[in-house]
């Protein structure tokens, strides 16, 4: 095979260039890398749930009642756009394990499809074992997640407290659910598979423990195609209501549902920031090089046309070269997305009970990078490939006129320097726009190392004002239903308990005309100090007598302020509507929150005292005891410890925030290292006759050395305060599009952040100095000092 002219020549350049063609390759491939790493791994999340959903059928709508009679599930299948309904037994109990010193809960569930010819909704994924027999009372299906904390297998027996009785049952199966791909237990923020599982068993045994027979406690609706969902929803609430209905929901508000959205939102906030910026930084670096390129060679284009060759194969000469290292980026970047694809599917199946999680490698996604790439390749080559076109031969061939230093004032002339300081000034004035151009490569590396960094400080505000200032009990009770005040005293009776302070939580649904949320407002004494709500500056807020306070995020939500009137329907008790006055702006980031004096709440629920829980300080020295009184008292309910919640919190976000800015910084530090280096390449080869010159009059290498240097530290030194800058801007955006209904991500932006961006990006530059110094060291002074006549 013949090999062309400029095949070899391409083959050359490319030889010669290796160090800056693989310098603008790897910045390319972070584009791709991170292009294929968040649209694959948003794709693979969607997948997978849409198709566990689909296989298992999970349902659309789901809602809670007191005790319904199964003879209206017919009712309720009726209704238009319901395609299956299935009654369940849904109920808290606690296992009875040996190894568990603090107490835990299940959520014990009625198997799907019990005799169901449909097979039900919400179907079971079998790990290991067998689905329980319905006619066997004492066998049970146990969540994976906490059968792995408790090392539970097919054919462990434990006992289990349902309803203040125990009950001895076997495990025949480790099963998933799609419900319960997020599992968290009442009250909690963070899951915990040690202390919350699923249980899931017949019938039969569910009815006598709970006094159930012929009745359910919640409902799962499947809809039919194109079915309204909020006829539906309306629909069930008037048929529940009745039997003590608290609201339907969309598949949106359940929970484990809702907490996989937000973290696709997350994922699509960050393939919306990262990759555009590595395709800028690389387009710009492409146009640099091949600027310079095309300068050096402007004697071989000029032979190039004199010889017979066209603009257009000249053209495409250099478009080729642009194109190979672009293909080297894109295939790098493809290996690296897939490698730390499959690490955050890994990542991602120990917080997602998924029963299979792969990383997606779908071809429309790797095409998608693959042109996005190359095209921002050949778009920041486009304007050096015109200059080849314009050069006719003859001017071509001729040298280039040398830079004209003549002015002694303004821009060019600089501040008053030493000599080695004033050629530094001057050679960075004279092509501004190349000195522009590395400042933004600089820039956007320290950018994204700020915007990796933010987290820090934003997770440390949120722990602080969430588990220091607002919620400050060491654990919270919350009862099995809600209970007459006297359960206030049986709870300050518990062994240990310092402190303890009333709560109750009401189901309502709050709106401001079409806007509409459904949380529960939570009644606090006027004086609280174990959970208290906190005003945006920290503060605490007193309980107003009559006023509602509503966290900013469900504030904004409802378009609501201080002195509006907000409509409130109780979904629990009477069922009353009431137009109740927003009276504060508390601050929130954990979900959405709403509160009121608890007298207040009384009175507006219409049905006397009640207590939904209580909020306890306890004596350290007598955990074990409090632990001990309160398993022997099923009817306290669940218990919350925070001192486990923050750890839980902090582990997981600990490690998710290890795994991010690991990833960006690596990615910041090859921006930063691919345009320092080009930059630097570019000044050496700009600036090899002024440099060999000054050696041949006696400057040492490290002089010689220390005056491309000084360009490299002002390009790194200039870039520091405007990546500072656009990187608080970044993650100002990424912190927006970060917050959801279940998290409001504080914006916490420290010194220290910008810092440790610095010294990341000036740590890069230096490497890529002592790389320029050993090409620095091997100048061919009689070469390089050679003029072309």
């Amino acid at each position: 095979m013949v090999i062309s002219a400029l095949h070899r020549k391409l083959g050359r350049d490319l030889r010669r260039l290796w160090a800056q063609a693989l310098a603008i390759a790897l910045v390319l491939a972070s584009g791709v890398a991170t292009l294929v790493l968040g649209q694959g791994a948003v794709a693979s999340l969607s997948d997978t749930r849409a198709q566990y959903y689909a296989q298992n059928r999970f349902a659309d709508v789901f809602a809670e009642v007191t005790r319904a009679p199964r003879a209206i599930l017919g009712e309720i299948e009726a209704i238009e756009g319901v395609l299956a309904a299935e009654a369940r037994i849904v109920r808290l109990g606690r296992p009875d394990l040996p190894e568990m010193a603090e107490p835990g809960a299940l959520l014990v569930v009625s198997l799907p499809g019990e005799g169901r010819p449909g097979g039900g909704l919400n179907l079971l994924h079998l790990r290991q074992g067998r689905l329980p027999d319905p006619l066997a009372e004492h066998e049970v299906a146990i969540s994976a997640d906490f059968a792995a904390a408790h090392r539970l297998r097919p054919g462990t027996s434990f006992d289990v407290v349902l309803n203040g009785r125990r009950h001895a049952v076997t495990v025949t199966g480790i099963a998933l659910s799609p419900e319960f791909i997020y599992a968290l237990a009442p009250g909690e923020m963070m899951p915990d598979p040690a202390r919350f599982g699923i249980l899931w068993m017949p019938r039969a045994p569910l009815e006598a423990a709970f006094d159930m027979k012929g009745a359910f406690s919640s409902v799962a609706v499947r809809l039919a195609p194109g079915a309204a969902q909020t006829r539906v929803i309306a629909a069930l609430d008037r048929i529940l209501a009745p039997y003590g209905g608290t609201g339907a929901t969309g598949r949106e508000d359940q929970t484990s549902h809702a907490f996989l959205d937000a973290e696709l939102q997350q994922l699509r906030a960050m393939v919306q920031v990262l990759p555009p910026i590595f395709l800028l930084v690389a387009a710009m670096l492409v146009h640099t090089v091949l600027s310079r390129l095309i300068a050096l060679e402007r004697e071989q284009i000029g032979l190039l046309k004199a010889l017979g060759y066209g603009r257009r194969e000249i053209a495409a000469h250099y478009l080729g070269f642009v194109a190979v290292i672009a293909l080297i980026g894109i295939a790098l970047g493809f290996a690296a997305g897939a490698w730390l694809g499959a690490g955050l599917a890994r990542l991602y199946a120990q917080f997602f009970s998924f029963p299979f999680l792969v990383f997606s490698r779908d071809p429309q996604v790797y095409a998608l990078a693959g042109l996005i790439t190359l095209a921002a390749a050949l778009g920041g080559a486009v304007k050096a490939v015109r200059s080849v076109i314009a050069l006719p031969p003859a001017v071509a061939m001729a040298p280039p006129a040398p830079p004209v230093y003549r002015r002694l004032s303004g821009w060019g002339a600089g501040p008053p320097l030493r000599q080695s300081s004033r050629m530094v000034w001057r050679h960075l004035a004279h092509w501004p726009g190349r000195t522009a151009g590395s400042c933004l490569g600089v820039v956007m590396a320290v950018a994204i190392l700020v915007a990796a960094f933010w987290s820090e400080g934003s997770i440390a505000a949120m722990i602080s004002a969430t588990f220091q200032r607002a919620e400050r009990q060491d654990a919270q009770l919350s009862f099995v239903a809600d209970a007459a005040p006297a359960a206030l005293h049986a709870a300050r009776a518990l062994p240990g308990v310092l402190v303890a302070e009333p709560f109750r939580a009401a189901p309502v649904r709050i709106s401001n005309g079409p806007r509409a949320k459904r949380l529960a407002i939570t009644g606090r004494p006027a004086t609280a100090q174990l959970s208290r709500v906190l005003a945006p500056d920290l503060r605490p807020m007193p309980m107003p007598e009559d006023g509602l306070i509503l966290s900013e995020a469900l504030a904004e939500a409802l378009a609501l302020r201080p002195g509006d009137l907000a409509t409130v329907d109780f979904l629990d008790g009477r069922r009353l509507t009431r137009q109740i006055r927003v009276s504060g702006i508390s601050l929130g980031y954990v979900g959405l929150g709403a509160a009121m004096e608890i007298g207040a709440l009384d009175r507006a629920m219409g049905d006397g005292p009640r207590l939904s829980g209580v909020d306890l300080a306890l004596d350290p020295a007598q955990m074990p005891a409090f632990f001990t009184a309160v398993k022997a008292t099923p009817e306290l309910g669940a218990l919350s410890l925070k001192a486990r919640t923050l750890t839980r919190f902090r582990a997981t976000l600990a490690q998710n925030i290890t795994v991010m800015t690991s990833v960006f910084a690596t990615l910041a530090g090859i921006i930063a290292v691919g345009v320092v280096y080009n930059f630097a390449r570019i000044a050496l080869s700009e600036q090899g006759r002024e440099l060999a010159s000054l050696r041949v009059l006696g400057f040492t290498r490290a002089e010689v050395a220390g005056v491309l240097f000084a360009e490299l530290a002002v390009v790194v030194a200039c870039a520091q305060p405007l990546g500072w800058l656009i990187g608080h801007g970044i993650g100002r955006a990424m912190a927006a599009a970060f917050s959801s209904d279940l998290y409001r991500v504080p914006f916490v932006m420290g010194r220290e952040v910008y810092a440790t961006a610095s010294l990341i990006v000036c740590g890069a530059a230096f490497l890529s100095a002592l790389a320029i110094r050993g090409r620095l060291n091997r100048l061919d002074l009689i070469g390089v000092l050679k003029t072309r006549e």
